[in-house]
């Protein structure tokens, strides 16, 4: 890759997946120390004055964004202030900012699935912060990429795969929600749609924006967890499935966090970068052998 890009937050579980995907193409990140960054606003002109990137690749709060279900308000506070500065300083130099998004900046009430041009009315705290960012990416920086995903399973202890993994675990029964629809991304499959959105902007595509990505096949979170549960059986980790207990939506913690309709349509992905999405279900044995 010509472009020199700064990676923000290689010891997150994306950004090790990313730099483990992209030395398979001879691709190498910039990267800071991040040994004791706490992704102080201050560091930002610095970094990008020392290192001369192109483009900047922002994962700083990925764990923050994607796993933990009720984030603390310090830190979506420490969040906006990085961000914005980051934002900020990408805008003043002309560089591409590639940023991720999630599903939280939609509320589920719309019965298909969600697409760029869809207005954002945010779940949450945490839904409002990440739908202030991205308009202000979009509004600040011509240059940007922003990457939209549903649901992302990867191995954080405190994730939302181990949180269902633990139920699953639990006893001869659990209560899972109904209703609750969404599209479940694999760690790889979201660092592989990155690394080629990132290789094709590389290749002078001027295609700025905000593109959502949806593994193939929508679920339910009812449909996964029985499909988790068989593997789990098939794998010998579990010795029987579960029983299901179907309980309102509204009645599960994630109802006031996450949108009861989290179904992304990829389709302006596919047709603006030829990126085809790949079935969740291909990574379920790699995901479950991590834990």
């Amino acid at each position: 890759m010509r472009m020199r890009v700064l990676l923000l937050g290689k010891t997150s579980l994306l950004g090790q997946a990313l730099i483990a995907q992209a030395a398979q193409e001879d691709i190498e990140f910039l990267q800071v120390d991040e040994s004791s960054a706490c992704w102080q606003p201050a560091q930002v002109a610095g970094w990008l004055d020392t290192l001369q990137p192109d483009a900047v690749l922002d994962l700083s709060f990925y764990h923050q964004q994607f796993q933990v279900l009720d984030p603390a308000a310090d830190g979506l506070e420490a969040e906006r202030r990085f961000v914005q500065e980051l934002i900020g300083q990408c805008a003043q130099r002309q560089l591409l900012l590639c940023r991720l998004s999630s599903t939280r900046v939609f509320d589920g009430a719309k019965g298909q699935p969600y697409t760029e041009k869809d207005v954002l009315a945010p779940v949450g705290a945490h839904g409002g912060l990440q739908a202030e960012l991205d308009q202000l990416l979009e509004s600040q920086c011509r240059r940007h990429l922003l990457l939209r995903f549903g649901w992302v399973l990867d191995s954080s202890p405190e994730g939302m795969l181990q949180r269902l993994l633990q139920q699953l675990h639990s006893g001869d029964s659990v209560a899972l929600a109904e209703e609750w629809r969404g599209t479940p991304t694999p760690l790889d499959d979201m660092a592989r749609v990155t690394l080629a959105a990132l290789k094709q902007m590389d290749c002078g595509s001027e295609l700025y924006g905000c593109y959502h990505y949806a593994s193939a096949e929508v679920a339910s979170w009812i449909s996964f967890a029985r499909t988790l549960a068989q593997e789990l059986v098939h794998n010998g980790l579990l010795e029987r499935e579960p029983g299901v207990e179907p309980v309102p939506f509204e009645s599960q913690p994630a109802a006031s966090l996450e949108p009861r309709n989290a179904v992304l349509s990829g389709r302006r992905l596919l047709y603006a970068f030829g990126i085809k999405p790949r079935t969740w279900r291909v990574s379920l044995t790699a995901l479950l052998g991590a834990h």
